[in-house]
């Protein structure tokens, strides 16, 4: 409720005001009342009412002389003005100093205050709503928290401090939906606006969070309506609390996420760590084997479940994979929007595999120099599936069953480099890639890409190059 805060010397005028209105009925409610300027100044200092309803003329300090110390003190009070026919002067004075409004005590009713009190209400809504802004780097900084990222180091944190402080004695009941694409509207997460002083919405990664605020706690759901999509709730919270119960909003939405009630139990056969499977993606990736990363990434996909991550945690690692796969393959990293609007867990898998499918085509269409010769080509195919190997140009010539002087002299013709140079090509800018966008030493980044020993791979390393492995690092900002 908005606070009232009654200040009058004559003590049937304060309880006919008192009385006068139905004041929560109406959003309002008296906090506290005084028979005297000074009396009252000293509440008002520690209660800060949002309105007071002051008599001008009192004894000691006056209802003008109270308004400019309030003022004095940086508390924005409405303050509405009681006079008598015979005070006009105090209460043009009194509008000077930032009165509301004055009302005469003679034709003092209901309905004046009330419009008065309406009109009050309407610009203490819209001043919550300027100050509400200022929350917003709380929650941008609050939920780059939840997903383990850097938030903004632009803030006004000023401005964050002063609206916490307003908005302290309020509750909070926060709603998650899973939006996809686009944020969600309120009433699709079955909110009533009408309910609330203030709903703030948040989206992002492919969630809508409603930040619903209201004076007092009220029963979970009894100002929720039943949403026609899937939604978490924390009701009765507080910014205390935003971190904890933003979670726990957001977690109701797993069993969304993986299309069944979160209560249901799933039976899982034994499944490699996430870790194991992860290292075997990206060696089947790096091998173009797109049946083998499928293979690897479904069961990442089970593995997840089985554990019960959150779809925020699935989303993380998602990202954190394309990023990777996107490194290798020698292409910028593209803003993942898709991955983050996904609103489900299968949904979010076929995304990621389509991608994977998208990369490992790249790379074969980006690596093979396309000849008019047949043998030629498979000869390069099989060298960007196989660069790890120990690939000699006999078993090349076995391949395609043709004499091995022979596959040497077309190669060549063909592609302007012997077999053994083409390979070794294929092996560097593979290294070349594992060393701008991996943490691997310099010995298993020779492993890797097919070399006996790491003297070897750096001296190839740096004849073809021009430098040597880690100066090539060093000099990217790796």
């Amino acid at each position: 409720m908005w606070t009232v805060f009654l200040v009058e010397d004559e003590i049937f005028v304060r309880e006919a005001i008192r009385e006068t209105v139905e004041w929560e009925r109406h959003g309002f409610c008296v906090a506290g009342e005084a028979g005297n300027g000074r009396e009252a100044l000293a509440a008002i200092l520690e209660m800060k009412p949002d309105v007071v309803i002051a008599d001008i003329v009192m004894p000691g300090m006056d209802g003008i002389e109270l308004l400019k110390e309030t003022r004095k003190a940086g508390i924005r009070s409405r303050f509405i003005m009681l006079t008598a026919m015979s005070h006009f002067d105090y209460a043009r004075d009194a509008l000077q100093y930032g009165a509301f409004n004055y009302l005469l005590k003679l034709s003092l009713n209901d309905e004046v205050l009330l419009e008065n009190l309406a009109q009050i209400k309407g610009e203490l809504l819209e001043e919550l709503k300027g100050v509400g802004e200022a929350l917003y780097p709380l929650y941008h900084r609050t939920w780059s928290g939840i997903w383990g990222t850097r938030a903004s180091a632009h803030e006004d944190l000023g401005g964050t401090v002063a609206a916490a402080e307003k908005f302290r004695s309020l509750k909070l009941d926060i709603i998650a939906v899973l939006s996809g694409a686009v944020p969600a509207a309120a009433d699709q997460a079955g909110i009533r606006p009408e309910q609330y002083l203030l709903v703030q919405s948040f989206y992002d990664a492919g969630l809508t969070t409603f930040f619903c605020w209201n004076f007092r706690m009220e029963a979970e759901h009894a100002r929720w309506n039943k949403p026609n999509r899937p939604a978490g709730l924390a009701a009765g919270s507080s910014l205390a609390r935003l971190s904890e119960d933003w979670r726990r909003a957001l977690n109701q939405l797993n069993g969304e996420w993986y299309g069944r009630e979160i209560s249901t139990i799933k039976v899982w056969h034994e499944l490699p760590p996430i870790a194991e499977l992860e290292a075997e993606l990206i060696r089947c990736f790096e091998e173009r084997n797109e049946p083998k990363c499928a293979e690897a990434t479904t069961l990442m996909w089970e593995s997840m479940e089985a554990s019960s991550y959150s779809q925020m945690e699935v989303k993380m690692l998602a990202n954190h994979l394309l990023h990777i796969l996107t490194m290798l393959a020698g292409r910028k990293s593209e803003d993942r929007e898709g991955i983050n609007a996904a609103i489900s867990h299968e949904s979010l898998l076929a995304q990621v595999l389509q991608t994977i499918r998208e990369l490992i085509r790249h790379l074969k269409e980006e690596n093979v120099s396309f000849t008019d010769h047949p043998e030629v080509n498979r000869v390069i195919q099989y060298m960007l599936e196989h660069y790890k190997e120990n690939i000699k140009v006999a078993d090349l010539a076995r391949l395609v069953a043709i004499n091995v002087d022979y596959l040497s002299t077309v190669f060549r013709k063909k592609t302007g480099l012997t077999p053994v140079n083409y390979l070794q090509t294929i092996r560097i800018e593979q290294a070349k890639r594992l060393l701008l966008h991996s943490k691997l030493n310099v010995e298993e980044i020779a492993f890797q890409t097919g070399f006996a020993d790491d003297a070897y791979f750096i001296k190839v390393f740096k004849r073809m190059v021009g430098q040597t492995p880690s100066s090539f690092r060093r000099e990217n900002n790796i």
